[in-house]
Parts: C-alpha cells; sequence; structure tokens
C-alpha cells in the first residue's frame, strides 16, 4: 500500500486505483470531521494527503499514456464539482431543512439582496450560517465525498493503454 500511495511512478491497474481512492477518501472524510467535531487544526492535516491523491491519480494516468500534470486539471474538476454542487443544494435542499425561524431570516436575506443592500443581507447570511452550521458542515462532507466520487469515477474508467508505454509495463 505504500507504494501505492507514495510513489508516484510507475502504472497501476484499476483495481489499485479504486483501493487508493477509497482509502484517502476515507481519510478525507476522517480529516475533514476531525477538523469539523474537534479542533480546526486538524484541516492542515488535509495538506499531508496531497501527495498521496497525486501518486494514485498519476499512477492510473500513466496507465492510459498521460502525464501526470492533468491531476491539476483533476483538482480544478474537483473544485468546480464541489462548488455547483453546494450552491445547488444551498438553494434546493437546505432550505427545506430550515426551522420557520431561520426560512423567514433567509427569506429577509434574499429581499435585501435585491432591493441592494448589501451589508445588511450579509449580515443575515452570517446569523444565518452560525444558526446551521451543523447543517453545513455535514452538507461540505457530503458535498467532498461527492466530487471526489464523480472525478474517481470519471478517472478510473479512462482505458487503459494496452502496451508497455513510457511509464512502465501494462500492471498486472
Amino acid at each position: 500500500m505504500g507504494d501505492l500511495l507514495f510513489n508516484p511512478n510507475g502504472r497501476i491497474a484499476r483495481n489499485r486505483f479504486w483501493q487508493g481512492m477509497v482509502l484517502l477518501t476515507v481519510a478525507s472524510v476522517v480529516v475533514s470531521s476531525a477538523a469539523l467535531l474537534v479542533h480546526p487544526m486538524f484541516d492542515f492535516i488535509s495538506l499531508a494527503l496531497i501527495f498521496p491523491y497525486v501518486c494514485v491519480y498519476g499512477k492510473r494516468l500513466h496507465d492510459a499514456g498521460q502525464t501526470a500534470w492533468w491531476v491539476i486539471a483533476i483538482w480544478f474538476g474537483v473544485v468546480v464539482i464541489q462548488v455547483i454542487l453546494f450552491m445547488i443544494l444551498l438553494f434546493t435542499v437546505l432550505p427545506m431543512l430550515m426551522s420557520p425561524e431561520q426560512r423567514e431570516l433567509w427569506a429577509e436575506i434574499m429581499r435585501l439582496s435585491e432591493k441592494g443592500d448589501t451589508e445588511e443581507a450579509m449580515k443575515g447570511v452570517e446569523t444565518l450560517i452560525e444558526q446551521m452550521q451543523g447543517l453545513f458542515q455535514r452538507t461540505s462532507l457530503f458535498v467532498l465525498v461527492v466530487a471526489n466520487a464523480a472525478m474517481a469515477l470519471i478517472i478510473g474508467f479512462v482505458k487503459t493503454e494496452p502496451r508497455e508505454n513510457k511509464h512502465g509495463p501494462v500492471p498486472a
């Protein structure tokens, strides 16, 4: 497992890619949960997960005959998916989970925003975020897992180059 997570060279087959992605996703959720529930300093541990992600994605890309530099585009894609999904949830699902008081505050924020009173609207948003902090945290964890899974599915099903390439022999 150490070679899978800490060696960026070579190629890996799909099954090893899936093993690495499951392990890294679980680690990401544990670290993010610790940051939310215990202390925000745990977020710094998530930085230690960057290199293993590069190794796993990079080797899978090598297996397809591509350069590992595509990992940058993958991360950009994950961030875009996270933002889009969070915005969709913010305007569709989260309002249904609000208490009546929170819905009224949300409606007031929307009214202030439409009137152009950005300062008061932002104060309302801060109040709403404080009230719904737990829900926002659970939603952000959900979005993290879904975005990682979506990108892993895309990369995981990239076709393997059937012959030896510059990154090594076909993985067993």
